[in-house]
């Protein structure tokens, strides 16, 4: 009998502690929960980002090579790396034209000669012909002696502004100058506004600012969707052949007038508590777009 009392008294113990747990625990979990915030979840901010990479504007061959073997390269102006302008002289070459130099100096010799004696003498109609055709043969010699002369002292200047480079099989090139160039398919095309001003992100982190200086009308490629090459100017020159990010500029984060608690304040709920945030923002309709202060996934409390 004393057995069956000691039972009926643990079983008891044991019933109360289970209620005093789950009257305590429901008290505790309430007291929790006490502060059922209403948030709204921020989204993306919706900036479009491509990829691009530095190439140049234009590529022109030019050559340090002699066009014929009577023909040798006496100097040469530039190395590789050089920026260089439009005109400039990069190589010289030398011919050895004197012969036909001397024959042309001849017939321009004669031709002046026959046109003295006319000036010195009476002028006949009959002269007045002779004269011409002297007159003829003058300009020709000497267009003839400004080619061989040219020839004799051949010269290569440079086709456009821009950057010398040899590359490793000898061939020569001027390059334009560093532009990035990237490629949107036809679903992006609109996303591409020429003049609009972006932030070029280059392959260490650093940002810049460029623009969109030009987009193709006329797609590159038409199999199964059409892309479309664009391209984005700096004030910074960039290296050839670096890999950047391109974002199109963004209003910021957009958040709806509710979780905005003054001119420049929302509070974010963290772990059921709210913090408070001043951010940078502008009102467009109903709608506010804040630029820093906050992220994508960030909870805000509703007022």
């Amino acid at each position: 009998m004393k057995k069956i009392k000691i039972a009926i008294w643990g079983i008891n113990v044991i019933l109360i502690a289970i209620i005093l747990f789950l009257v305590l625990g429901k008290g505790y979990k309430n007291n929790n929960n006490e502060n059922n915030y209403k948030t709204y979840t921020v989204q993306n901010d919706g900036t479009n980002y491509f990829n691009g990479i530095v190439q140049e504007t234009d590529k022109k061959i030019v050559s340090d090579e002699p066009k014929s073997e009577d023909e040798s390269l006496v100097a040469t102006q530039v190395t590789n790396g050089d920026k260089v302008t439009k005109g400039q002289v990069l190589f010289t070459f030398y011919k050895n034209m004197s012969s036909d130099i001397n024959s042309v100096n001849t017939e321009i010799h004669q031709a002046q000669l026959a046109i003295q004696e006319y000036n010195s003498s009476e002028k006949k109609t009959d002269d007045q012909i002779e004269l011409s055709k002297n007159q003829e043969m003058l300009s020709e010699a000497q267009a003839k002696l400004t080619k061989l002369n040219e020839t004799q002292n051949r010269q290569v200047l440079a086709p456009i502004n821009g950057t010398y480079y040899k590359d490793d099989t000898g061939h020569s090139y001027i390059y334009g100058a560093p532009v990035i160039q990237g490629s949107v398919n036809e679903y992006s095309l609109d996303k591409i506004k020429v003049g609009e001003n972006v932030t070029v992100v280059k392959n260490d982190g650093t940002k810049i600012s460029g623009n969109y200086d030009q987009k193709d009308s006329i797609p590159y490629s038409t199999r199964n969707v059409s892309y479309y090459h664009f391209r984005v100017a700096t004030d910074e020159k960039l290296p050839y052949g670096m890999h950047v990010q391109i974002k199109n500029a963004s209003d910021g984060y957009k958040i709806p007038e509710n979780t905005v608690w003054s001119k420049d304040t929302v509070y974010v709920l963290k772990n059921n508590k709210k913090y408070k945030r001043v951010v940078t923002m502008t009102k467009k309709g109903q709608n506010y777009y804040v630029l820093d202060g906050i992220k994508a996934g960030d909870k805000l409390v509703i007022k």
